[in-house]
């Protein structure tokens, strides 16, 4: 990058920044005491058009960001400590034309959900060589997030059929020995569960977070209902006295879970009990200057979040994007 390019994306990221901070428009409650807002940024510009990005992960080694974009199936990467992405995976690759879920592993795969394509593709994340390939065991549908236990086994939500998925790290080796597609393990299957999601229409099952003592916490995105699986039996059960419409992106870091309500540009923190047996809702953040958040990820002492604007031309409604970028939230 030249200099005077260099000068000139800090100047539109500095001009972005400020717009963010003169669009917030926030409401932070904690113990239902009001709080000083929250400063909302730019953190990185994502290049391309017609992006809209769904979800965002850190390479827990290298530091660097990873962002997938749902409108056209490519995913981006940020390197660490900057703030230009480029094309890490472009789109179409491996016939993905849309792309939700994406998270980086320990072991330095990139996993990436290609939301109605069915499937989940798994990545070396330095080569962007792919290594292992799975899809639902049902004619439609498709995996949307997922997320990782302490054994590395990850866990996929889909949003259409009643069902999480799994994959060990037994079943993963399998997969890459194999080199072709391998049938997803629908390890909870939801009917007749409180959450079964049967009859529904809509996105339901959406963001899905490990949190500390064995057990998943995901949202129905449609009904804001909140559900604990535990991973040893299985068990389901709701959350009870919390409501998260709009649910998309989860988050979970030391006893603290974080929400992204996409539609109303909405960010919830919550502390979860052990075991996450109940969570208490302690902090609210409304804001335009988030752009329809979809994904959330702690990072440091701060939020990342992806600004989808999926209400401009995208899944929400007609109209043309400002160029798209990431945010960064402090303060939250």
């Amino acid at each position: 990058m030249s200099p005077s390019t260099s000068k000139r994306l800090r100047t539109r990221l500095n001009r972005l920044a400020l717009g963010g901070a003169a669009a917030l428009c926030a409401t932070v409650l904690a113990a239902g005491t009001a709080l000083a807002a929250p400063t909302v940024r730019t953190a990185a510009a994502l290049p391309g058009f017609g992006l809209y990005p769904e979800s965002l992960t850190q390479d827990p080694s290298t530091g660097d960001l990873f962002v997938s974009a749902y409108g056209d199936g490519s995913v981006l990467r940020v390197p660490a400590g900057g703030t230009q992405a480029s094309v890490f995976l472009p789109s179409g690759t491996d016939g993905r034309t849309h792309a939700a879920g994406v998270k980086a592993d320990r072991s330095g795969l990139l996993w990436v959900s290609g939301g109605t394509d069915r499937s989940v593709t798994v990545y070396d994340d330095t080569t962007g060589i792919r290594v292992a390939r799975f899809h639902i065991p049902f004619a439609s549908g498709g995996v949307n997030d997922l997320t990782f236990g302490p054994d590395g086994t990850a866990y996929l939500t889909d949003s259409f059929n009643p069902a999480v998925y799994r994959v060990t790290p037994q079943q993963l080796t399998a997969a890459r020995t194999q080199g072709t597609d391998t049938p997803l393990d629908a390890w909870r299957d939801l009917t007749g569960t409180p959450a079964d999601y049967t009859q529904h229409s809509g996105i339901n099952l959406n963001g899905i977070a490990y949190v500390d003592g064995g057990a998943l916490l995901t949202a129905n995105t449609t009904t804001g209902a909140l559900y604990r699986i535990a991973t040893d039996t299985g068990e389901v059960t709701t959350v009870p006295g919390i409501s998260l419409p709009g649910a998309d992106g989860l988050a979970y870091r030391d006893g603290k879970l974080w929400a992204a309500l996409n539609r109303t540009n909405t960010l919830v923190r919550l502390t979860v009990t052990p075991a996450a047996r109940s969570v208490v809702q302690d902090a609210v953040l409304s804001s335009t200057a988030l752009q329809i958040p979809t994904s959330v990820l702690p990072s440091g002492d701060h939020l990342l979040v992806t600004r989808s604007q999926y209400d401009k031309g995208g899944p929400f409604g007609a109209g043309t994007p400002v160029p798209f970028t990431l945010a960064e939230v402090d303060g939250f």
